[in-house]
């Protein structure tokens, strides 16, 4: 029978913990949206500190681990690891190969970024410290909303609606939604009275921003998010079995998917059938993708455009207006790096839901059934919105690194095997304790099995053991002796017996 273990807690460096409240800042677009409103002037600043938060991850990765994670990642992110070089061989042909370059480069940082995170921080630590950091970011919106609408408050479709100190209303909605959901799971897990009322005004400040930003994508997402982390809670709280399920669930899927089909879901959450003129836009991005099917445009060409590369987007398409991204998470994919690449993303996205599935089988954790739901909401989001394989988003830095750091906390053991292993032990002490026990062990095995030996030997010649080796027996061996004693005498009397 499988057996599930959780790694003890260890303590974090500060260092890792600087790298992760630098990316829920950064990721969130938060201080993109301050800098550019308050002071423009030092927007390039903004690029620094990302710069300067990759070159800590690899310094934390490298001091922390060697080499090791790049044998872990080849070994259990193959595709992750195929991805990342087909994004970079994307400059070869990409219709502006300086400017693929240098977003592939922070994509590629983007992700040491959440390899550091997920190597080195507990699950549940990350958790805790994004329901904190998001939930002051609620806060704060809210506040902005109110105090300084010119910052936290947007014109869309003739009203107005927040968005809060993030970049647009979308934005806020999604890491909202994501504050219900982390808020809720850490609230189920803290221990004190206090703790567990502090989290639940967190989810009300999620709930209230994700209301007046109007964000029907972001809605969606989190009531289907939370529709799968409460299907799989209840299944495993009932111990229903992997097989039945998976069964139970295919069955539900099919409802839904009925549902879908008959049910303008669209209507259903207040927009057009094109979800506000988004088809426009994926028409014109499958135009794209049909003229360059197997390489795309190049990595970050098409797509979140500046005074200096909005040419591309005008030389190649027939918008109106400046298209920010393709509103579809695979379409943007195969844009710019090719149909082929995009499968590869797919099959690393499902990789990654059947590790979540199967840990949550193993073991059912709280923080694992987070992992599941905010990957689902992702994946629900990127029907009208574009957040795969983004670089300098908190999106994609999440989406690699909460599975990485799960696969930390709950170690898989089937015959003595670790599935998943961590890549290695963080310090070199606990390294040598391990070996030394798992020395001593041995040795203490081999001396019982040679006492063992003498003592079957002189009992067959009918000898006896001197008082001196009886002496040098430890502790530990002697019950072990005693039982071989026990049952020679109980043999000695069943002679006895059959002889009389």
């Amino acid at each position: 029978m499988a057996l599930a273990t959780i790694h003890g807690a260890f303590k974090v460096s500060l260092l890792a913990m600087l790298v992760l409240l630098l990316s829920l800042i950064q990721g969130t677009s938060t201080s993109l949206t301050l800098v550019y409103q308050l002071a423009p002037a030092l927007e390039p600043a903004l690029s620094a500190l990302w710069g300067v938060t990759y070159l800590l991850a690899l310094i934390g990765l490298m001091t922390s681990f060697g080499i090791n994670w790049i044998t872990w990642l080849i070994r259990y992110r193959f595709l992750l690891s195929l991805l990342l070089i087909g994004t970079a061989f994307s400059a070869m042909w990409s219709y502006d190969a300086a400017l693929s370059m240098e977003r592939t480069v922070h994509l590629i940082g983007s992700t040491l970024i959440a390899f550091y995170i997920g190597f080195t921080i507990p699950l549940t630590r990350i958790l805790s410290t994004t329901a904190v950091v998001l939930s002051a970011l609620m806060f704060a919106s809210i506040v902005v909303a109110f105090v300084i609408p010119s910052i936290g408050i947007e014109s869309y479709e003739g009203r107005n609606v927040w968005r809060g100190v993030m970049t647009s209303k979308n934005t806020l909605g999604f890491w909202a939604a994501i504050t219900v959901m982390v808020t809720a799971v850490v609230m189920g897990n803290v221990p004190t009275l206090g703790k567990k009322v502090w989290c639940f005004i967190g989810m009300l400040f999620g709930l209230v921003a994700l209301t007046f930003s109007v964000s029907a994508t972001s809605l969606l997402a989190l009531v289907v998010g939370g529709l799968v982390m409460s299907y799989f809670y209840v299944a495993f709280r009932f111990d229903l079995g992997l097989i039945s399920t998976f069964v139970l669930g295919l069955l539900c899927a099919v409802l839904v998917g009925f549902a879908f089909v008959n049910i303008d879901t669209a209507e259903l959450i207040g927009r057009s059938g094109d979800l506000t003129g988004r088809s426009d836009v994926w028409t014109q991005t499958w135009n794209l993708i049909k003229e360059r099917p197997l390489t795309g445009y190049g990595y970050g060409t098409l797509w979140y455009p500046t005074a200096e590369s909005i040419w591309i987007q005008q030389e190649l398409t027939d918008f109106s207006w400046t298209v920010f991204h393709a509103h579809n998470g695979l379409l943007q994919l195969a844009s710019e790096i090719g149909i082929p690449l995009t499968a590869l993303a797919i099959l690393m996205i499902i990789q990654q839901l059947i590790e979540i599935v199967y840990c949550q089988y193993q073991r059912q954790q709280a923080g694992v059934l987070f992992v599941l739901g905010f990957t689902v909401a992702l994946l629900i989001s990127n029907y009208s919105e574009a957040r795969l394989v983004v670089n300098r988003e908190l999106y994609w830095i999440f989406f690699v690194a909460l599975p990485i750091s799960m696969l930390q906390q709950v170690t898989v053991k089937a015959t003595g095997t670790v599935i998943y292993p961590m890549p290695a032990t963080l310090h070199k002490r606990t390294r040598d304790k391990q070996a030394t026990n798992a020395s001593n062990r041995q040795h203490r095995r081999e001396l019982k099995q040679r006492l063992r030996d003498r003592y079957t030997e002189q009992y067959e010649s009918g000898g006896r053991v001197i008082e001196g080796e009886k002496a040098n027996i430890a502790t530990d061996e002697q019950p072990a002796l005693l039982d071989d004693n026990s049952r020679q005498r109980k043999l000695s009397r069943r002679q006895k017996k059959t002889g009389s």
